[in-house]
This record gives structure tokens, sequence and C-alpha cells, in this order.
């Protein structure tokens, strides 16, 4: 037996993993300009990362920029995560390293990298996660 209000908890989780129309849209628009801001930010100089020692704060950026280009990019496609999503986000990560290896002020770092590496897996966990957790309530 179903319980009252399931059919629209559903839609709700539908709407959200799978926007249509106006939202979806935007989703697209706001991921692509992300990306080139992003790819612009990884290729200006970094003097600060410099004085901050180790560079934990920019592997922590890494991780969050990725996690966050992964929600966005997993709103605005429904291509298959580990066939279209993850070989795409990484390409990115790759050619941010690629390109900064190619810049006097920034260089190619593996460590940065696994971090956006890691950054797009862990969304993907969390939203499994997340999504298991919906489809038990309702």
């Amino acid at each position: 037996m179903e319980h009252a209000g399931t059919q629209p908890e559903m839609q709700q989780i539908q709407q959200l993993l799978y926007p249509q129309g106006t939202v979806l849209t935007v989703y697209r628009y706001l991921t692509v300009f992300l990306l080139l801001l992003g790819l612009v930010v990884a290729l200006a100089p970094a003097d600060y990362m410099e004085e901050l020692g180790f560079d934990l704060a920019d592997k922590l950026m890494h991780l969050t920029a990725f996690f966050g280009f992964g929600f966005l990019l997993g709103r605005a496609t429904e291509q298959d995560f580990w066939r279209w999503q993850l070989p795409v986000l990484l390409g990115y990560g790759a050619l941010i390293e690629i390109l900064q290896a190619f810049t006097p002020w920034r260089s190619f770092s593996v460590a940065d990298f696994i971090a956006d590496g890691l950054g797009v897996l862990l969304y993907w966990g969390l939203a499994g996660y997340w999504l298991r957790r919906q489809k038990q309530r309702a």
C-alpha cells in the first residue's frame, strides 16, 4: 500500500534530478559559464597560493569546484555519469593541468588532477546516497 503523498514526492525528486524547460536551460548556461570561468581562474597567476606554503587550500578548492561542476553537469544533462559526465569532467581537469604547464606562473600538478577527480566522485557518491534515501522515504 502506498503512503499518501508518495507521487508528489517522487515528482519533486524527478524535477530536481531532471529539470525541464527554463530551469534546464539555466543549468546548461550556468555550467558552461562556470567551466569557462574556472578555466580563466586556473590559468591566472596564483601568487597568493605560494604564501600559504603547502597548498592544502588549493586541493580543497579543486575538490569543491569539481564537486560543483559534477552537480551542475548532472542537472544540465541526462547523459550517463560513467560514460559521459565523468570523462568530460576529468578531461576538463586534465586540460587545465596541461594548459597550466605552458604558463610561466603555473605548473602541471597530478595532485590537483586527483583532487578534481575526488570532487566529482564525492558528488557521485553523495548524490547516489541522497537518491537512495529519497526512494526509501517515498
